[in-house]
């Protein structure tokens, strides 16, 4: 009898299982559609992956034209989530980002390489290069799509320093998790340091690469200068030009007119780090102006990163500042102060005042209403929009003195959108309501009718925007409100309207 050929049983066993490994491959000539074919099979393999199913080798496509579409495709994500985050016309194409933006390719590629030798299945490398980068775009796409939900959510803004790292970490995990499992399970000794080593390489690209790199910037040469020049918030030179900024500003308030109720704004921009604030302070002060004749008795107060010298900074100090001035150029028993702060509002009911690279005090509701009082003022209309300020309602609250807020002391509010002339809540009340109703109590009703709404159609948690009016101060801006013959659509506690 003839005996069997073991060398020969052998090779065939090994071809079989190279065979098992090598995906199919794809006719030549086949043409752009069937390249895209190819890559949505193996975007669809990868979601396979992602939720930590089992798949094979078979299920992707697996050759160069595709690791090479997959590449493009990942770049065009970032470049589209550029041109959101930045605009068409406020932005250039920077080459120099382009190493650090697809600096993630190389460990993906490192390591398909390397499990493939530690498996001894080279060709295996291929398909699990293909994983990878199909796997990188699911990242990329889950990354933008987070980034903008912080953009409208403000309970995921809150959260953004640690959800981002989501994305990376569970594309990381289900990338191990293939290289130690496609086709055939690793052998027991290598299984742990196969998934190891394939999950850290496909994550040192969050580590090491700057995240503030794009391919399609807002920084151009002269604002990279402007950022370290006579103009940047930390410079001597803006840090001095703050002094006559302030000076100008309160020696610009004139005084009031014996025997007619007249207003008093101040409108103060908390945050710099983002230019809503400023141009929501701006844009307050101009429709209070407009509506109760008030640019003459006005100060505005704002920080701004990228315009340090349009306002004089928004502090405690240059808070208190303002507040003595309005104080000594009003008529006490006739006039009334009406305050608009807009900032990010905290959990724990602070205010933020920021203007990195200063570290600036924020304010408390304590500390709002021992400045307020401290200046004397009798007449108050405050009106804070940010996140949790229904916690300055009951602190502030007062006969003669108006109370309103974009949120309840337990709720976000929202659009605070770099870019954004308004936040949702000054958008609705300044920009909308107030022309309407020329009346401080009236615009509330309206804002937050139409704030319910918005909030309703977009499915987010309503904010409950906030007002409490004490008797004097309602009496009181009778005189002031129709002074000027606005509407007045004061409104009333019964169960019909929406206040809260």
């Amino acid at each position: 009898m003839n005996q069997p050929d073991s060398s020969g049983a052998q090779k065939d066993s090994s071809a079989h299982e190279e065979a098992r490994a090598q995906p199919a491959q794809a006719p030549r000539g086949r043409g752009l559609a069937a390249a895209l074919r190819d890559l949505g099979a193996n975007l669809r393999a990868a979601l396979v992956l992602a939720l930590f199913r089992p798949c094979t080798a078979q299920l992707l496509r697996a050759n160069g034209a595709q690791l090479l579409l997959l590449f493009v495709l990942d770049l065009l994500l970032a470049v589209a989530y550029d041109l959101y985050s930045v605009g068409w016309s406020a932005g250039h194409f920077d080459v120099l980002a382009f190493p650090a933006v697809s600096f993630w390719a190389l460990p993906l590629l490192l390591s398909a390489g390397l499990v493939g030798a530690i498996r001894a299945q080279s060709a295996l490398a291929m398909p699990l290069a293909t994983a990878g980068f199909s796997l990188a775009c699911w990242q990329s796409l889950a990354a933008y799509v987070l980034a903008w939900a912080a953009d409208l959510w403000s309970p995921i803004d809150r959260q953004y320093p640690i959800l981002s790292w989501v994305p990376p970490i569970w594309m990381a995990l289900a990338f191990g998790r293939c290289a130690v499992r496609l086709d055939a399970p690793v052998v027991a000794r290598w299984r742990s340091g196969v998934f190891v080593l394939a999950a850290a390489l496909a994550l040192t690209p969050q580590v090491v690469v700057d995240p503030a790199s794009r391919l399609w910037s807002a920084e151009s040469n002269a604002e990279s200068e402007a950022a370290t020049g006579p103009d940047a918030p930390q410079s001597e030179q803006t840090l001095y030009s703050q002094f006559g900024l302030l000076e100008d500003a309160l020696e610009a308030v004139t005084p009031g007119q014996a025997g007619v109720t007249e207003l008093f704004t101040i409108s103060f921009g908390g945050d710099g780090t983002q230019d809503v604030f400023l141009r929501e302070a701006v844009g307050a002060d101009a429709v209070m102006a407009d509506v109760f004749d008030s640019g003459a008795h006005s100060i505005v107060l704002a920080n701004s990163q990228a315009h340090p010298q349009e306002q004089p900074f928004a502090t405690v100090s240059s808070l208190q500042r303002a507040l003595a001035t309005v104080a000594e150029r009003m008529n006490g028993d006739e006039d009334v102060l009406a305050l608009f702060i807009t900032s990010h509002g905290t959990a724990d009911h602070h205010l933020i005042v920021s203007l990195p690279p200063f570290t600036l005090e924020d304010l408390t509701p304590e500390r709002l209403r021992d400045l307020l009082d401290d200046s004397g003022i009798r007449y108050r209309v405050i009106i804070i929009s940010a996140c949790f300020s229904g916690a300055f309602i009951a602190p502030l609250a007062g006969p003669d003195t108006m109370v309103i807020t974009a949120s309840g002391a337990d709720r976000a509010s929202f659009g605070c959108r770099d870019g954004a002339e308004w936040t949702d809540f000054g958008r609705a009340y300044f920009g909308e309501a107030l022309m309407q109703a020329a009346s401080f109590e009236g615009a509330f009703r309206i804002a937050n009718r139409r704030i319910a709404e918005r909030e309703s159609e977009q499915r987010l948690a309503p904010s409950m925007p906030q007002i409490s009016v004490g008797d004097g101060i309602r009496e009181h801006l009778l005189r002031l409100e129709t002074r000027r013959g606005g509407r007045i659509l004061f409104a009333t506690r019964s169960r019909n309207d929406q206040l809260r």
